[in-house]
């Protein structure tokens, strides 16, 4: 062997950086030579392999989404993280997704986020029992027209939660968290699995598993998410002792823990599986509404007409209900009345549909199962499908003045259009098609609920002294609403009514 040359061994050892950029040469050189396929969605440049361009998007996905779109067009793959997706950010062609579940499917993706995130066992998570039977349960208990039994529960739990806090916190000082996670954590536990629920025990538990959600979204190897996983088997340990505990039981469950205790009583499910999938129940009922909630205040406390006009809104309804029933006292009736419909609040869901769009980031995601054109280029069986619906939301055309919070924007039916034509979905904080949440329903009524019993008797102001003000924490992008980074400190005080 010639002198000049090392051999691939001797250059491993004896100089790894040179081999490294041999490799990483060699890489380039393959990428930069081979012809891009045309009939394939354009890819986003990057410079580093297997990270691709998870740096650039994590750091401003709002603006990487929107460079992406003005550079290539509503359809592009992007690498990051060692994973390759086709994300889709045109309201059109999203609709086109959502509409074809032939071709662009959902199901095996819920079944894989299943046993991926949720620590499933497999075969429970795409067992014909779930997919049919109990996802069909849930379907239907969470039907408007079945919502009832649900929002009452909630609003019972909301309204003594938050009356006992308010009472106890009358004039203080504090993190507008603290005013709002604890009472709505435990009214949705509540709501979800009955008043006898350990709330309290079990939040620790879910707080340090949902604050690592997005890395285990993300796929990170397990031994790097050792705090949450523990958390989670945690958390499903506390709710396999109240399934055991409540299965003695015959009578006067709430609704959703039966349909989960049907299948440990069908023989489907073991304990563990039992508490597993309320576990991802739980999740679901807790992982947006709470900071749409949140966010509303905060913004709102941060615009020139603060909460009044909210405020006066509920006043309004308050005395029109109290004039209709002199004798009943104020509480849980009257706020499941007025919140049970829209139309009673007008302003207080539109300022609800407007934190929604203002706050949210979702990724719809699917898997393409057959050869489909979608935008002008070929996907493939396999291909990973995001739909971006956050850059809908932000499009000054669809939305105008979209960067602005405007509590009045859905007091009317927006009537949206791009470029010339109208949008219909123009709004998508709960995804669409075979993915949108079904929990939406339930979402919005609680979310009424919640504010409104808040402001119907408490004040809430900024403390003079507090300079810091919440951001949004861009790491959760595609993940709902999105959490808040900071805090600000608030005053509350009891209204004297």
């Amino acid at each position: 062997m010639s002198e000049g040359l090392a051999s691939p061994v001797g250059l491993v050892t004896q100089s790894p950086l040179a081999f490294a950029l041999i490799l990483v040469g060699l890489y380039w050189g393959v990428k930069i030579l081979r012809t891009p396929d045309a009939s394939r969605p354009p890819r986003a440049s990057y410079w580093i392999p297997w990270l691709g361009s998870a740096l650039e998007m994590g750091k401003d996905p709002d603006g990487f989404f929107s460079n992406m779109t003005k550079l290539h067009g509503p359809v592009f793959t992007v690498k990051a993280l060692g994973q390759e997706m086709v994300y889709v950010t045109s309201p059109s062609l999203i609709s086109t997704v959502y509409r074809d579940s032939q071709n662009f499917d959902f199901t095996s993706i819920r079944v894989e986020m299943g046993y991926k995130v949720f620590q499933l066992r497999e075969h429970i998570s795409s067992a014909p029992y779930m997919v049919d039977t109990y996802m069909g349960q849930l379907h239907n208990l969470l039907l408007p027209s079945n919502i009832h039994p649900i929002v009452e529960a909630y609003t019972a739990s909301a309204h003594d939660s938050l009356l006992s806090m308010i009472s106890s916190m009358d004039g203080a000082s504090g993190a507008l968290k603290t005013f709002i996670i604890p009472s709505a954590y435990r009214a949705a536990c509540h709501a979800g699995f009955g008043r006898d629920f350990p709330a309290e025990k079990s939040y620790p538990f879910f707080k340090a598993f949902d604050d690592d959600f997005h890395l285990i979204g993300a796929g990170l190897p397990k031994f790097l998410l050792s705090k949450p996983l523990k958390a989670w088997d945690e958390l499903v340990d506390v709710i396999e002792n109240y399934v055991k505990e409540q299965d003695e039981k015959r009578e006067d469950l709430n609704q959703f823990l039966a349909a989960g205790l049907d299948g440990y009583r069908r023989g489907e499910w073991t304990s563990r599986d039992t508490a597993t999938v309320l576990a991802c129940q739980l999740w679901a009922l807790q992982a947006n509404a709470i900071f749409t909630a949140y966010w509303l205040l905060a913004i709102l406390l941060q615009q020139p007409e603060g909460l009044d006009p909210i405020v006066a809104e509920l006043d309004a309804a308050r005395r029109q209900w109290q004039a209709a029933h002199p004798s009943k006292p104020l509480g849980p009736a009257f706020f499941e009345t007025v919140a049970t419909s829209s139309k009673s609040l007008p302003l207080l869901s539109s300022a609800i549909q407007e934190t929604l769009r203002v706050t949210t980031s979702t990724f719809s995601p699917r898997r393409v199962v057959n050869p489909v054109q979608l935008g002008g280029y070929q996907l493939l069986p396999g291909d990973r499908v995001i739909c971006v619906t956050r850059l809908t939301h932000l499009d000054d055309d669809i939305h105008p003045h979209a960067r602005e919070f405007d509590m009045r924007r859905y007091l009317q039916t927006p009537r949206a259009t791009k470029d010339g034509k109208p949008v219909a979905n123009h709004s998508m904080p709960f995804g669409g098609g075979t993915s949108m949440c079904e929990g939406r329903h339930f979402a919005l009524a609680e979310l009424r609920v919640f504010l409104a019993i808040l402001l119907t008797y408490a004040t809430i102001d900024i403390d003079e002294g507090c300079m810091t003000r919440p951001e949004f924490a861009l790491e959760r992008m595609g993940l709902g609403v999105m959490h808040p980074k900071g805090d600000m400190d608030v005053v509350l005080r009891k209204r004297r009514l």
